[in-house]
């Protein structure tokens, strides 16, 4: 099973760490995991990441999975069951949680949708030590 929790970053934050993305993974690995520090990775954490539009969110993943066979939605949860494979994408005020098992089928379509919504949301599997941003930041070129 893989498991992606998905943050929304501040833009500036987002500019200034692209290409140096394991700062940021370690940052959001460090406030799953360490209890003394907790409540000043938390303030980190609430700095550099922005709530999630949720509704916007919600309107768009009805839109777009409305047709899809396999497609179910209770309140805050949506799910995805294809044949070998199955996501469940979890919305929360300042994170999202997407699980999924089988072929990458299910949770690619998530993702295709959430990256459209704003381009600064960054994945991350702690288990696995994978991260990304789902739009890659375009950097500015200076001559």
């Amino acid at each position: 099973m893989r498991q992606y929790m998905i943050y929304l970053i501040e833009e500036e934050v987002a500019k200034h760490y692209s290409g140096n993305e394991i700062k940021l993974f370690q940052l959001f690995q460090q406030y799953e995991q360490e209890e003394p520090l907790h409540s000043i990775i938390k303030q980190q954490v609430n700095y550099v990441t922005i709530p999630i539009p949720t509704f916007p969110l919600q309107k768009s993943l009805e839109h777009a999975l409305k047709n899809c066979e396999g497609y179910k939605r209770v309140a805050y949860q949506h799910q995805i069951e294809k044949i070998d494979s199955t996501a469940k994408l979890s919305i929360f005020e300042k994170y999202l949680k997407l699980s999924s098992t089988g072929s990458f089928e299910a949770e690619a379509i998530f993702f295709e949708i959430i990256r459209k919504q704003a381009p600064y949301f960054l994945a991350i599997d702690s288990s696995s030590n994978r991260y990304g941003w789902l739009q890659p930041i375009k950097q500015r070129k200076f001559v």
